[in-house]
């Protein structure tokens, strides 16, 4: 079976932590893949904050996931402390990567890495969109 490889990049450029709460604990008594999925949305969102886009929008346009991937390398339980660092990668024409290592601090491993494509949809067009010029810029500087 093939399996999915993410290259992290060598640069963070945010971080945060988040505990994982009891309604993240699934019947196997770790974090749920859904619930880390759940995260890695929030890691986006706040990325977005921080490089100064909080509503998600640049230049009109919206910032939309294409595809997601992870490789999970350790459980996480209830009151773990994780780690999440996020890069924006692979800038293109029309979107990027965002890469997110997960590590549980609680434990001192490698939990997750996971990469979401991104792209610029122009939701008055309904289509996609090229890469706004202040993005270009939030995440190159």
């Amino acid at each position: 079976m093939a399996r999915v490889e993410i290259k992290l990049p060598e640069r963070t450029d945010y971080s945060f932590d988040v505990e994982v709460r009891m309604s993240d604990v699934n019947a196997g008594a770790h974090l749920g893949n859904h619930n880390l999925v759940s995260m890695l949305n929030e890691a986006h969102l706040k990325f977005m904050k921080h490089i100064g886009f909080p509503d998600l929008l640049v230049e009109g346009k919206a910032f939309i996931n294409t595809d997601l991937a992870i490789v999970y390398k350790s459980e996480s339980f209830y009151g773990d402390i994780l780690q999440v660092d996020v890069t924006a990668a692979d800038l293109g024409k029309y979107g990027c990567d965002i890469v997110c290592r997960v590590t549980n601090k609680t434990q001192k491993r490698l939990a997750a890495i996971a990469k979401l494509g991104m792209a610029f949809f122009d939701y008055q067009e309904r289509k996609i969109a090229e890469v706004p010029e202040s993005f270009k810029k939030a995440i190159l500087s």
